[in-house]
């Protein structure tokens, strides 16, 4: 009887082709760390390389001109803590009805905007980048996305409106960036810097408030 498994590799390998070339997933992530460093999480944030801020392809998610102050930040305890799906994470303070812009570029693909403040499901805009990887935009307020699932978003369009559904103590924007690997929880995070703004090397600090800048 003939061994099949040599049409079974060609296959699993043609397959892995495929993946890798989809949406330009062979891409590098200037301004973040390289995925395969991070897929478990790092044990810190020390340990981590965060990338080059100047380069990163990443903008503040607010209009230039204005000023956030940082919440909970990479590794800075709670659900940001070290080996947790939000461990580079960051919140930006901002009141319910605030303008929420495209960090990045990409396609939308999921929206839910459902939830009422104070109150579950926790709104949500998934965007996914050219390199694969989804930047999600958390906790928005009741109907506030104004992008649709399949839409292409350009950087620094207004794609929502901040709120606090879901697990939201307080209204605020919580990003996150996550591995192409999948967008749905438990996700892996990914460290992240911004280009619009104040020197950033270890990306946005706990408490601090960073200005937005006019993109070159």
């Amino acid at each position: 009887m003939k061994s099949t498994t040599p049409y079974y590799l060609l296959g699993i390998l043609f397959l892995l082709s495929a993946c890798t070339t989809d949406d330009h997933l062979k891409d590098d992530l200037i301004g973040t760390a390289e995925v395969g460093q991070i897929d478990l999480n790092a044990a810190s944030c020390d340990a981590v390389d965060f990338g080059a801020w100047q380069d990163s392809r990443y903008n503040l998610p607010y209009h230039p001109g204005e000023s956030r102050q940082i919440g909970l930040s990479s590794c800075s305890g709670e659900i940001h803590s070290v080996g947790t799906p939000d461990q580079f994470a960051v919140d930006f303070e901002m009141e319910i009805g605030d303008f929420v812009l495209a960090a990045r570029s990409g396609r939308v693909v999921y929206v839910e905007e459902s939830g009422v403040d104070g109150n579950y499901p926790n709104n949500i805009i998934v965007i996914r980048h050219s390199d694969g990887t989804f930047g999600q935009y958390m906790h928005l307020t009741f109907n506030g996305a104004v992008v649709e699932e399949g839409e292409s978003v350009t950087q620094g369009e207004l794609i929502g409106y901040s709120g606090a559904t879901g697990f939201a103590s307080d209204p605020h924007l919580h990003f996150v960036v996550s591995t192409p690997l999948k967008w749905t929880f438990p996700y892996f995070s990914i460290p992240l810097t911004f280009k619009n703004t104040i020197a950033n090397e270890r990306g946005l600090l706990e408490g601090h408030f960073y200005p937005a800048y006019q993109p070159e």
